[in-house]
């Protein structure tokens, strides 16, 4: 369908340096949302029959460009996510050079991604995203990338939709280009993740691409040709998985943005062992962006939340129903849920022991998930910090345990009910009265996570189907 683009693993300086300062000038045409340019001028040989090239980062400068990228940091409790990423991963990320860089690769000038290890199976990486910055719909994506591949590690250039702040994950869509872990170093995987017609979690996985080499031995080219039909995911110019886009799929009509990270540990790579070597390195030759000639989309279908969310949608407003209603403490605040398919549905209920309403977190059980109450804007409860949590629950006699998870700006602590003993009141609620102080080295100054209940299980520790009504929440000083 196109020619194969072959470029020399030693780049001219000169050229790459006029090709960086023309693709400044032309990253504005990739940001429309609702057209992709027509006919703008070449920057340099596409390479790519039927497509112009209008956007790149060829990591020639001695600096990462912050008109990319930018970094997250932490162990994703600052974007809402459970400590891990969502994955039980164990890394945490890092802004620091030793993390991320422009670095030579023989000949190769590469953004280069380290992984460290400080010898106590602490272990630092680094993820950056053109969040905010570029955005891309339809088109081609081409990126020359070389991967770690000791266990444990997993590294992987993907996107997600530009409207994730708005709508979670995998509403929002994702398009992975290329994932690998460590313990199959020859082995590319291609997915995307969306939510269905009915309003389920979906993906396409499968056909990934296997060579005679593990991917740590040289660069390869990994891309997609991404149409409002098809998403078509090539290894080294050649096709090997096609994705149809159906019309339950609206998360691919939008825009997206760019991540490169190399994560740690979690269910499908494993923790690192004994012949996993530190330092690991991921280095990213180019990364570019071509459109197609000719080609206007239509603009991109209208987001509905309810249709394109998993499970039940919960309306933001309807969190006050678990709160104390008249201390009135948390303004702005929304309930949110999500796991791995454990996650609760959440629904008002009238069963409660505090106001007119209470909220009934379902959890089908089978895996982990957690629903929790966010607030727009943090808030300074320092006042609190030597008080107590106070909340009531009706469940199940056969719930035994569960994390109730607390979370600042800036850090996340937990506790679990097993370790406290609650009262009973009235219509088969437990009041629980846990101090604030036992939730260790809490940052109080900018709090927005004021309660969370995740992973509720049995005596046998199993994630079981449960029912719990969640009422009365408050602090106390």
């Amino acid at each position: 369908m196109y020619t194969k683009l072959i470029v020399n693993h030693c780049k001219s300086i000169s050229l790459k340096n006029i090709f960086l300062l023309l693709s400044l000038v032309f990253s504005i045409y990739c940001c429309d949302d609702t057209t992709n340019p027509v006919d703008p001028t070449p920057m340099m040989e596409t390479g790519f029959e039927g497509y112009t090239l209008v956007w790149s980062d060829e990591f020639d400068d001695n600096v990462i460009s912050n008109v990319n990228w930018v970094h997250e940091i932490g162990d994703g409790t600052a974007y809402g996510l459970p400590a891990g990423w969502g994955n039980n991963e164990i890394q945490l990320y890092t802004d620091s050079a030793e993390n991320s860089s422009i670095e030579m690769d023989g000949d190769v000038s590469a953004l280069t991604i380290t992984v460290t290890e400080d010898g106590t199976n602490n272990y630092n990486s680094a993820k950056l995203t053109t969040e905010g910055l570029q955005s891309f719909r339809y088109g081609k994506i081409d990126a020359r990338i070389k991967l770690p591949t000791g266990q444990g590690m997993w590294p992987a250039f993907w996107l997600l939709g530009e409207n994730r702040p708005e709508i979670d994950w995998p509403g929002c869509g994702e398009i992975d280009v290329v994932e690998l872990v460590g313990n199959q170093p020859n082995v590319a995987h291609a997915n995307v993740h969306f939510t269905n017609g009915n309003n389920d979690y979906s993906n396409d996985e499968g056909s990934p691409q296997v060579i005679s080499e593990t991917f740590d031995q040289d660069y390869h080219n990994f891309g997609i040709d991404w149409s409002p039909t098809e998403i078509q995911f090539s290894l080294d110019g050649e096709v090997y998985k096609t994705t149809s886009l159906s019309d339950d799929m609206k998360e691919f009509q939008r825009s997206f943005y760019l991540i490169l990270n190399v994560a740690v540990g979690g269910p499908w790579a494993g923790d690192p062992d004994a012949s996993t070597s530190f330092p690991q390195k991921m280095y990213v030759d180019y990364i570019r962006y071509y459109s197609q000639d000719g080609f206007t989309p239509d603009g991109p279908p209208e987001l509905i939340i309810e249709e394109e969310t998993v499970g039940t949608f919960v309306p933001p407003t309807i969190a006050q129903f678990a709160f104390n209603s008249t201390e009135l403490q948390f303004p702005g605040i929304e309930v949110k849920f999500f796991g791995a398919g454990g996650e609760p549905v959440i629904t008002a209920s009238d069963t409660g022991i505090e106001g007119d309403s209470s909220l009934l977190f379902s959890y089908p059980g089978g895996t982990w998930g957690g629903g929790w109450f966010e607030m727009t804007t943090p808030l300074d409860f320092t006042d609190y910090a030597n008080g107590k949590l106070i909340f009531s629950l009706q469940m199940p006699d056969d719930l035994a345990n569960a994390e109730i998870k607390l979370e600042s700006v800036t850090n996340s602590a937990s506790v679990f009910l097993i370790d406290y003993n609650p009262i009973e009141i009235s219509d088969g609620f437990v009041e629980y009265s846990i101090p604030l102080t036992d939730f260790i080295d809490l940052d109080f100054t900018e709090i927005r996570i004021p309660f969370a209940l995740w992973n509720p299980v049995n005596n046998e520790e199993a994630f079981t189907a449960f029912d719990v009504i969640v009422d009365n929440i408050y602090w106390e000083q």
